[in-house]
């Protein structure tokens, strides 16, 4: 308590420095703080933050797609349509390869003096995770193609495709790191609180879908879980709503809305590859610096598995 306020202290982890710049996400948090976007921001200390408390429970991660009772998946995609479409004093650099690239960096230099970890480490072959980051950013938007510009102009297929892969490519103040337990809700209310952003930025619109879509998974990584096309759509939809409720209008008016939604599922699905190796490359960096009590060498290997088992599903043998 503070006065008759309940508060949260907030510390940080050790060596999260090594990939959080913790002077800017405070910053966002305080700006998004003012805009009614995340709880109260009462201040900052060396290591941690003082946040209000907020009187609601983080949803499991079978919540986010559900439809009923509680349509949380409609609330989710509303909620991160309105913060996509703020205007946030920030470089506007998409962070998604400097992120993974950073996180790759700091996993070639680790050294584990476990013999047990040592030859999980050497399992997971990070040679061949760093020829799959390369493929990766030739099919996503990157330097290797001037930022999708060249993905784009190769694209031999209509105008609603076109429409859907510029707009999955839109780069927007992102979440990032959209999991369950960054996302409140109270019975009271018509919507949902997003919290947390230390991994806040401007980053492509997709890849903050596929990342949510990936969370639905949860920590045991359960593919099953994965949304369906159909909760896609729904997503798509609910998020359009409030991100760009004129584009949707004319699409549904012009009867153009499910071919839409085909292209971006299309298109969003393989940004679910960038956010396997993106956390598959964080966790390795927690397995050797973490205190905390989970097997991040396993999440690692289960985050580069899906890597495979996505590539093949939603792109192919490409």
């Amino acid at each position: 308590m503070w006065g008759d306020k309940s508060v949260l202290v907030r510390l940080y982890g050790d060596h999260t420095e090594e990939f959080i710049d913790r002077s800017i996400e405070n910053m966002l948090f305080a700006l998004l703080s003012e805009r009614g976007f995340a709880p109260t921001y009462y201040g900052r200390f060396k290591n941690g933050r003082v946040e209000a408390w907020l009187d609601a429970r983080p949803l499991e991660p079978e919540d986010m797609g559900q439809t009923e009772p509680i349509n949380y998946l409609q609330m989710i995609g509303r909620e991160l349509g309105i913060m996509h479409i703020m205007d946030i004093p920030e470089d506007r650099t998409p962070v998604l390869w400097t992120k993974i690239e950073r996180f790759e960096k700091l996993a070639m230099e680790i050294e584990l003096e476990d013999p047990v970890k040592n030859a999980a480490l050497e399992e997971l072959n990070l040679a061949d995770l760093h020829q799959k980051l390369q493929w990766l950013k030739s099919v996503l938007p990157s330097n290797h193609n001037h930022d999708g510009e060249d993905l784009l102009d190769d694209l031999d297929t209509d105008e609603i495709t076109k429409q859907a892969v510029a707009f999955a490519s839109d780069v927007v103040f992102s979440h990032n790191d959209l999991l369950s337990d960054n996302i409140l809700h109270n019975p009271d209310w018509d919507r949902v609180q997003i919290i947390d952003y230390e991994y806040g930025g401007y980053n492509y619109r997709g890849f903050d879908f596929a990342n949510h879509f990936c969370e639905n998974c949860g920590f045991e990584l359960d593919l099953a879980l994965y949304p369906s096309i159909e909760k896609q759509f729904a997503f798509f939809k609910a998020y359009m709503s409030t991100a760009a409720p004129k584009t949707l209008a004319q699409l549904e008016a012009n009867r153009e809305s499910k071919a839409f939604f085909h292209a971006l599922y299309d298109v969003v699905n393989r940004y679910a590859l960038a956010s396997h190796l993106f956390w598959g490359y964080w966790a390795l960096v927690q397995a050797a610096h973490s205190k905390i009590d989970f097997d991040f060498f396993e999440y690692a290997a289960k985050r580069f598995k899906a890597f495979d088992v996505h590539r093949e599903f939603f792109i192919g043998s490409s």
